[in-house]
């Protein structure tokens, strides 16, 4: 039966939603509980391979996997079903069957198991529900998700205080990166109006290229913090306080490629522009050469049997990013080069990872100083370890030879020849310091402390986990062609590339490191002095891991204090002064509006009040005497007319004209009071 179109969504759907069943069946039986994962595991991993023939054929042309989610932004749920996203989802359930399996017997008799496994079956649910995404929103979601179970699972020893600091740690340095991708989908969907894959690559040519070249490098950066390249690296050492189960799964074969999967899908959705972007490919090539020679480096240095394991991590994927880098479209041999080392690596760094467990099952350290002698008791795990000596330093024909010829091929053929240079140096170190780790841990004499103790090989269920890898590593040599095939480039690995004059510059490489390593531990070879103080010099430098840590613990902290305290000197000095400045500013210009302003006008505006009333009441007087005057001329005027008049009348008028008379009296009486009073 084909399970398409439903195995793309039960792939991450059915190991989410089972974690919680984990605490169900809890409830029930611890047993219960732990075959449980295994079974989910195994369901998932069927899932994830149902898909391979579809894809393998390319049966799914023209296959809608959407559903409505979010119709006001446009946005819909779906599943990518291409080569890329189903190889990513088949690697990262076969590695969550074999870890889970391998943790029934690491694990057992710890506490907190029922948490353990949830976080466990939620991470595998949200990696491949993260590489099956077919839009940014829905990626961004289980890429926040997958660093949760990251958090919670390197804290799950949570009563150790070294633990917790650890986890915070990595929760925050990742946190940086997470910031940055989520600033970097924002300007894509502010120029697109889009989350969807499918609509971005068809329509990226719209984006004006400004845009384009901001969101890149935002979220190539969030893919540096997520697969702990420079300058984010410091936190996946710090990570190995969690389980090793855990360090196998998470921060090895799947998590930590996560930024390599971001970054080789940014090239297929960008298509050509890839290689229009200013300086977007070398700085990608740049940051993982380097960081493959900085991790290689700090792999050699340090004595912690996990470090070793973590810093190689940091510096394979460095190569990968280095070919991702060199690559110019998402067809070219650099790509795929990227991609196929991320598998082989995957293989024999989770390989190694499980090795690890087992030697720290039975020792109980970490430190390879306090080990020795392992290869007689522990003669299976020591195979296995020759096994990851060869797959790591990539002797032929294991499939780690191909792709890192691939990625050397790729850089110089892009013109990078100093790159392709570092990347030979650090290809010399990976060898010396796997040789190393198997001198001081399985070659040299047993240590004082392994004396004191009785070592035993690791329980079964272990290495039956382990033994899984082993074979894949070897068979996984023959799947070069098939993988080039199922990814739809046309690249012919063959043996005869063994046979090529470039493979010779390769094992003298090799040869170059092993003979470092053989001087350092076999060889009575005095130095000279001064190579004596600049070895000690070196080795301070490379125990301090690059004063990276110093810088982000120490002067960071300090510079922003330091830079804390300025700005409260400034809110002291200036800004809690100046409401005082304000103030004192206000007073002094009050006071010279008052000597300016009330002394030259408002004292003197009474004077002017006063003047102008004086002024119009000399005026009035002035008027009013006339009128005054004028009256009473006019009155006596008529007074004497009347009395004209009067002396012809008779006498039996004269009391009318007395009368007259006292009335012309009185109006001249009230006149003349009138004017004496308007004088005052």
């Amino acid at each position: 039966m084909n399970l398409i179109p439903y195995a793309p969504w039960l792939v991450w759907a059915f190991p989410t939603l089972s974690s919680l069943l984990v605490l169900l069946v809890a409830l029930f039986s611890k047993k219960a509980r732990d075959y449980f994962a295994v079974i989910v595991c195994l369901m998932a991993f069927a899932l994830a391979f149902s898909m391979v023939p579809d894809v393998y054929f390319n049966a799914l042309e023209g296959l809608s996997l959407t559903a409505p989610w979010v119709p006001p932004l446009n946005v819909n749920a779906g599943v990518c079903v291409d080569p890329l996203s189903v190889l990513l989802a088949c690697l990262v359930t076969f590695f969550g069957l074999v870890i889970t399996v391998y943790s029934l017997g690491y694990m057992a008799g710890e506490e907190g198991l029922t948490r353990y496994y949830f976080f466990m079956l939620l991470f595998i649910g949200s990696m491949t529900g993260l590489v099956m995404s077919d839009n940014f929103l829905q990626l961004f979601i289980f890429w926040e998700m997958v660093g949760l179970c990251s958090y919670s699972l390197i804290s799950f020893w949570y009563k150790r205080p070294e633990t917790v600091r650890s986890a915070i740690k990595v929760f925050l340095m990742t946190r940086v990166g997470d910031a940055c991708l989520l600033a970097g989908i924002g300007f894509l969907y502010a120029d697109l109006g889009s989350f969807s894959f499918s609509y971005i690559a068809a329509n990226i040519g719209k984006v004006p290229m400004p845009h384009l070249t901001t969101a890149a490098f935002l979220m190539l950066f969030g893919a540096v913090a997520k697969s702990a390249q420079l300058p984010l690296h410091t936190w996946l050492y710090s990570a190995m306080e969690a389980p090793t189960s855990v360090s196998a799964l998470l921060h090895s074969a799947t998590m930590v490629k996560a930024g390599v999967y971001l970054v080789a899908r940014l090239m297929l959705l960008f298509g050509s522009l890839s290689a229009l972007i200013p300086m977007w490919l070398p700085t990608i090539l740049w940051i993982g050469t380097v960081t493959a020679f900085i991790g290689a480096t700090l792999a050699l240095s340090t004595p912690d049997i996990k470090g070793v394991a973590a810093y190689s991590t940091i510096s394979q994927i460095g190569f990968m990013f280095a070919a991702l880098g060199a690559a110019s479209t998402a067809s070219s041999s650099g790509w795929f080069a990227s991609i196929l080392h991320l598998v082989s690596h995957a293989l024999f760094q989770g390989l190694d990872f499980l090795l690890i467990g087992g030697i720290i099952h039975a020792t109980k350290t970490r430190d390879m100083r306090l080990m020795g002698g392992l290869r007689n008791a522990m003669p299976i795990t020591f195979t296995f370890s020759i096994i990851v000596l060869l797959a790591r330093a990539g002797i032929p024909p294991f499939i780690s030879f191909f792709s890192k010829e691939l990625i050397f091929r790729s850089v110089l053929w892009s013109g990078n020849f100093y790159a392709a240079v570092m990347l030979y140096v650090s290809t010399a170190i990976t060898f010396a310091y796997t040789l190393r780790v198997t001198i001081l841990v399985y070659l040299r004499e047993k240590s004082e402390y392994l004396k004191q103790i009785h070592v035993h090989e690791a329980p079964k269920i272990m290495l039956l986990s382990s033994g899984v890898l082993a074979a894949t590593c070897i068979i996984s040599a023959l799947l070069g062609n098939p993988i080039s095939r199922f990814m739809h480039i046309e690249i012919e690995i063959g043996f005869g590339e063994i046979l090529k004059m470039s493979t010779l510059v390769f094992l003298f490489t090799l040869l170059v490191g092993g003979a470092s390593v053989y001087l350092t531990y076999y060889s009575r070879i005095s130095l000279p002095e001064k190579v004596k103080r600049l070895r000690i010099a070196l080795s301070k430098v490379l125990e301090n891991g690059y004063f990276f840590d110093t810088l982000y613990e120490k002067a960071v902290p300090r510079a922003v204090s330091t830079f804390s305290s300025g700005l409260r000197l400034l809110e002291l000095t200036f800004f809690g002064e100046l409401p005082y400045l304000v103030a004192n500013g206000v007073i002094r210009f009050s006071k010279i509006i008052y000597e300016h302003v009330e002394n030259a006008f408002f004292n003197r505006l009474p004077y002017l009040f006063a003047s102008g009333v004086l002024g119009i009441a000399h005026a009035t007087q002035k008027y009013l005497d006339i009128l005054v005057d004028e009256l009473l001329y006019m009155v006596t005027h008529k007074t004497l007319a009347s009395a004209s008049k009067l002396r012809k009348v008779g006498s039996d008028s004269m009391e009318h004209y007395v009368a007259a008379a006292i009335i012309g009296v009185l109006i001249i009486f009230i006149l003349i009071l009138i004017t004496f009073t308007m004088l005052r």
